[in-house]
């Protein structure tokens, strides 16, 4: 939900820059039997605009494709204002859809004639809107300075409107970092102060959804309540209004209070349904969802999330896609329908890397607008030391005809003077003209080789992934293979005893022998016990891999670090034994049993693990097959934790150790081996990236990753965490 509630402010202002001759009018065929009688191409293009705002909402590609006939009919009669606002609003049509590289490409061409109109209200609005892009791309520092730039513009302006937009967006970027949560509610406060004071109730609205939405991410549900209810009251009954109730559903059903929860989802759904607003409806439907799978309505939450999904496709709202397709998995992995979740959780990954593809794509098109437009101020800053020179060269000739007056003498000399300050100039102008070639010549290298470095990279990290995804995959299956032979075992000898006790019974009385009977009894109940043992081993590795394959928020959670060692340890293990039946390598684990829970992301820091002990199975097993250790090596990796105290009782640091008996690591390239793409393994066994993402990783969590090795003897890779 906060996507959308995110975008409902960052584009608040985009409709008050529109001619408003056809403000209040929202039906679209009076709109279209409007157009048909117009003449002036100005209005027309306004009256395009108000349609494709009206359609936005419920038909986005019909919205985008009125806004492209004003765009044409703008571009034709030169309307610039008219063109400023149509390329605004279809940046703001794609951003709804998640589409942020058609975004990115609008957005920068609707600042360019603001700029030129000299709108400066317009360029605030398309600074923020720039700085949302590069938020909903992962860039958060330049969309901090966006906003900022944008809300200095409307202080200047006193634009108290554009104000309060641009303390709500600053709000919303620092929303994004748990640790910066305070930061957040103090700038949506002050952006509800400012919304207040002009009565806007809009803005009000939204910055209240954004207070509410911090204390519920507190948990303070009595202050989210609260401010969801004032930003209720002034909303009822809109488009907006669906927001706080679905959030208030949310609550409740956090609270235990189904029934009021679904009173709120309800209405929530028929003010959607109502305005035809298929964006809202979707993200209301999977709310409503949500609650369903809360009370345990698998069946309910599993209708509704397919409904959502026909709309999130219709509309091609990826981000709502993705969290369909992860819901839907999550529930039907509850109902025992594991294929149906596999495929859902197939897609939702699918859906994340098309969205990161895309994210990757807007940030090289936002850089290279950065590019283009310090290139331009390059060229202006050289044209103004042209004009410089120019007007430096008149000063000299002024100077020598006033000098030419005083007499014949002075003329000579000065000539003499303006001759050589004329070579001079010509001498500069001729370097000057080859340096601007060579810097033409390096910046259209730098480019080339910056888009082949960016598609090789892309295609390295894809390998990485997929190589990563691999070796998870064979281990789980390896896991989960042991339990699934007992069960099948058990089961066959089970039903061998009771055809054997069948047997029995059927004797005469006479014959028959109780205390065979007995034995055969309690050896199927014996049996019967383990099947149910390794039935429940089974059931925990599969909501194991369920909860790996769970979408990551990136937040941190108290983590038991030596169960997470020893669970990587034996999937890198068994999936190398997957791959490679000759594979053969001893694991030793030495884990602290006094070591504290750490505040970690589970997944990030088990990705580190993974990579670690890979590279170390990896290292002893070449180790081995090349023979230059002797028969009598043993290959051999030991993973270890340990716990290191500050001294007066304060929290100190935790250590996880990963070492191996292979060939070491040469000094040559201890200083290599954490930068992106060095690797020593053959060609396409290898991207080079795991050790460097390995390194960001534990960075990101303040920690350190080291290494201490000796060629020929060994590695050890050390994890230092802080508590």
């Amino acid at each position: 939900m906060n996507f959308f509630k995110y975008l409902l402010l960052i584009f608040l202002l985009s409709v008050t820059f529109i001619n408003g001759s056809l403000a209040q009018t929202t039906k679209t065929d009076s709109l279209l039997l409007a157009i048909k009688k117009l003449n002036d191409d100005s209005v027309k293009v306004t009256y395009y605009l108000d349609l494709g705002l009206e359609l936005m909402g419920s038909n986005t590609k019909q919205s985008i494709f009125y806004l492209d006939e004003a765009i044409k009919l703008a571009s034709k009669i030169n309307y610039k204002k008219g063109l400023a606002n149509a390329y605004n609003a279809k940046g703001r049509a794609y951003a709804q859809q998640g589409n942020f590289q058609e975004a990115s490409l609008n957005f920068p061409e609707a600042l360019k004639y603001f700029r030129e109109i000299n709108d400066k209200t317009g360029e605030a609005n398309m600074l923020s809107n720039l700085g949302s892009i590069y938020f909903m791309v992962g860039y958060n520092s330049k969309a901090l300075e966006l906003h900022f730039e944008s809300l200095k513009i409307s202080e200047e302006l006193d634009n108290k409107l554009r104000i309060g937009t641009s303390l709500n967006n600053i709000g919303t970027v620092y929303l994004e970092n748990r640790s910066t949560i305070n930061e957040a509610l103090t700038f949506f406060t002050k952006s509800l102060e400012v919304f207040q004071g002009i009565e806007e109730q809009t803005g009000m609205a939204i910055a209240a959804m954004n207070i509410g939405e911090v204390y519920f991410i507190e948990s303070k549900y009595d202050s989210a309540i609260y401010f969801h209810q004032m930003a209720l009251e002034l909303c009822d009954e809109t488009i907006d209004a669906t927001f706080p109730l679905t959030q208030l559903g949310e609550i409740y059903t956090a609270l235990g209070n189904f029934q009021k929860a679904f009173g709120f989802h309800r209405r929530a759904l028929e003010i959607s349904e109502r305005f035809d607003a298929k964006f809202e409806l979707t993200q209301v439907l999977i709310g409503l969802a949500k609650t369903q799978k809360k009370q345990e309505d698998f069946e309910g939450a599993i209708n509704t999330l397919e409904r959502a999904k026909l709309l999130a496709i219709e509309i091609d709202a990826k981000d709502e896609l993705v969290d369909v397709y992860i819901n839907l998995a999550e529930t039907q992995a509850l109902v025992g329908d594991y294929k149906a979740a596999y495929e859902n959780g197939v897609n939702a990954k699918s859906k994340k890397e098309e969205i990161a593809k895309s994210n990757n794509q807007t940030t090289i098109l936002l850089l290279q607008f950065e590019f283009e437009l310090d290139k331009k101020e390059a060229e202006i800053a050289l044209l103004q030391k042209d004009t410089d020179l120019k007007n430096a060269a008149v000063f000299n000739q002024r100077i020598i005809i006033f000098a030419s007056l005083v007499g014949l003498f002075m003329f000579v000399i000065i000539s003499i003077s303006l001759f050589r300050n004329n070579m001079s100039k010509q001498k500069a102008n001729r370097l000057l003209q080859l340096q601007k070639e060579e810097i033409h010549a390096q910046r259209e290298n730098v480019e080339s080789a910056y888009v082949q470095l960016k598609s090789a990279q892309a295609q390295l990290i894809h390998s990485e992934k997929m190589s990563s995804l691999g070796e998870l995959t064979a281990g789980i299956a390896h896991e989960i293979q042991n339990p699934l032979n007992f069960v099948n075992n058990f089961s066959e000898v089970s039903a061998e005893l009771m055809l054997e006790l069948k047997s029995e019974r059927s004797k005469e009385n006479s014959d028959r022998n109780e205390t065979v009977e007995e034995e055969i009894i309690g050896d199927v109940i014996q049996n019967l016990n383990k099947i149910t043992l390794h039935g429940k081993r089974a059931d925990a590795i599969v909501k194991g891999m369920l909860e790996h394959s769970r979408k990551s928020e990136g937040s941190k959670t108290p983590t038991d670090l030596n169960a997470l060692a020893d669970k990587y340890l034996k999937l890198s293990y068994n999936g190398l034994r997957a791959k490679d039946k000759n594979f053969n390598a001893n694991f030793i684990t030495e884990l602290d049993p006094d070591l504290p829970m750490c505040e970690v992301v589970p997944q990030d820091i088990g990705r580190v693990l993974l990579n670690l002990i890979n590279n170390a199975f990896y290292a002893v097993n070449e180790k081995a097959k090349s023979g230059i250790a002797g028969p009598d090596y043993n290959p051999t990796i030991k993973v270890s934790t340990s716990y290191s105290p500050l001294s007066g009782g304060r929290a100190g640091s935790v250590k996880i150790s990963v070492s191996d008996n292979g060939s070491g690591v040469p000094d040559s390239n201890k200083e290599k081996i954490f930068q992106p793409f060095f690797t020593t393994k053959p060609t396409g066994q290898g991207t080079g990236l795991g050790l460097s993402l390995s390194y960001d990783i534990v960075k990101a969590h303040g920690g350190e990753l080291k290494v201490e090795s000796k060629e020929g003897e060994g590695s050890e890779f050390m994890i230092l965490l802080p508590l």
